[in-house]
């Protein structure tokens, strides 16, 4: 028997749900983004950014955070590990923007 979720439980899980959404459409963008600025006549590694975020930050993190809000249970653990895969994305873009020479990263000012 399931019970039903309080104002503030359905809130929660619908803002973990966006986040996982968001979460998606950056690896898409991302891929996007990859493709449009890697060297066409390099190795192609760049493309490997798309695996990091995919597997090292995806499926850890965005895929369980979605599956226990999708089922409305742990949700304080699901918003956790939402909250700790945007901080890795967002990492992970700024080192990608430093890695292709667009913008350096905060941490690589020398």
């Amino acid at each position: 028997m399931t019970r039903a979720l309080s104002l503030d439980d359905r809130r929660l899980r619908t803002s973990v749900l966006f986040a996982v959404a968001v979460h998606s459409l950056f690896i898409l963008f991302f891929t996007v983004f990859l493709f449009q600025h890697a060297n066409p006549m390099g190795d192609g590694m760049e493309m490997v950014g798309t695996s990091i975020a995919f597997m090292f930050i995806f499926l850890p993190f965005s895929l369980p955070a979605y599956l226990l809000a999708k089922t409305g249970r742990l949700l304080i653990v699901a918003a956790i590990l939402a909250l700790i895969a945007s901080f890795l994305y967002f990492g992970l873009w700024l080192e990608f923007l430093d890695e292709l020479s667009i913008q350096p990263a905060p941490w690589n000012t020398g």
